[in-house]
């Protein structure tokens, strides 16, 4: 039995970290009593953070890349400088799951003391377990840790659990916030619509879901949009063209992940761009629009039971403007009736 373990990550914004979810679930039921330390370098981690209620059950450790200046496992000056010595404390572990693939960080992270070393570096070849054979890359991010914790534990991973590794719980005191935001609008169907994304190239244009809104007031129902920390200007050009617009999050001073999700799960429809907003209102595992240009939606489809993806390459582009508007509000009448 494993009691300690070691994964290691580059870090984690919030749609890597969304993406990883049923990955670190299904750790804690394939080893459910091990103390597990998530290590990140270069970069730092959502979970230490905003996505840190999500993950504080399964994750008893954190370590971020600033606690070694250089990053950990970047260069292969670190196999000759131990960094990890400085971080680990000299602790030896009985599994490390190296994530990455790259060479430096496997090579650097197999002088750790342990017992068994699984590896995405070099096609699993560092590893002292692999998948049962001919082993395939799977296209999404999501199946190749799943593969690395199927090569970690020796065995074929229980498809019950998997399911269940999915689906998120929100606490019900979310639950309840949630529905007395939204409780203006409970005689609606309401369509979340959330305009922002990591990087303005992910976005659709902030126009399009203007007139998208527009469109759905005209058929009767409640457009609601969701604005992060970083787009507190879009709210007054939208209600410059829709004075009537809604926006739950900037209705309450209480904010977490789990109320996004609960406002995604009231909502008929949600529709988002491929960031981080967008893998989380697809949690909810109601209907959500997940929108995509020139970046790889089969790698980071979101996780949900609902997501209906929609590439700028369906409609000859290679950019979030080339998606039609009127194809997304096919799409949100369909699933919203």
């Amino acid at each position: 039995m494993h009691k300690k373990i070691l994964i290691f990550s580059h870090g984690e914004l919030i749609g890597d970290g969304m993406m990883k979810l049923p990955f670190i679930r299904m750790l804690s039921h394939v080893f459910p009593d091990a103390h597990v330390t998530w290590l990140t370098g270069p970069h730092p981690t959502i979970f230490k953070t905003a996505l840190n209620p999500l993950v504080s059950a399964h994750l008893h450790q954190i370590i971020e890349y600033p606690l070694f200046p250089n990053g950990f496992g970047d260069s292969l000056k670190h196999f000759w400088k131990n960094p990890w010595r400085s971080l680990l404390e000299n602790q030896k572990f009985d599994l490390i799951i190296d994530t990455e693939k790259k060479v430096a960080s496997a090579l650097t992270l197999k002088q750790i003391p342990h017992q068994k070393f699984i590896s995405a570096a070099y096609r699993l070849g560092f590893s002292d377990q692999k998948p049962p054979q001919p082993y395939q890359k799977p296209d999404l991010l999501l199946d190749r840790l799943l593969n690395l914790l199927t090569a970690s534990s020796g065995r074929p991973l229980d498809p019950t659990l998997l399911k269940s590794v999915y689906d998120t719980v929100v606490p019900t005191e979310w639950q309840e916030h949630a529905k007395e935001i939204l409780k203006p609008y409970s005689h609606k169907k309401i369509v979340l619509l959330a305009p922002g994304a990591g990087g303005r190239f992910k976005c659709w244009p902030l126009e399009n879901f203007i007139n998208l809104a527009k469109q759905l007031e005209n058929k009767g129902l409640q457009p609601a949009f969701i604005l992060g920390p970083a787009e507190p200007e879009w709210q007054q050009q939208i209600k410059t063209f829709l004075p009537n617009a809604f926006f739950p999050l900037q209705e309450t001073n209480k904010t977490s992940p789990y109320l996004t999700i609960a406002l995604g799960q009231l909502a008929a429809v949600n529709v988002a761009n491929d960031g981080g907003v967008g893998h989380i209102l697809a949690a909810s595992n109601q209907p959500t629009i997940s929108m995509w240009g020139p970046t790889d939606a089969p790698k980071s489809t979101p996780n949900g039971r609902h997501v209906v993806l929609v590439k700028a390459q369906d409609f000859g582009g290679n950019s979030m403007a080339d998606i039609p508007v009127a194809a997304i509000y096919e799409k949100v009448i369909a699933l919203s009736s």
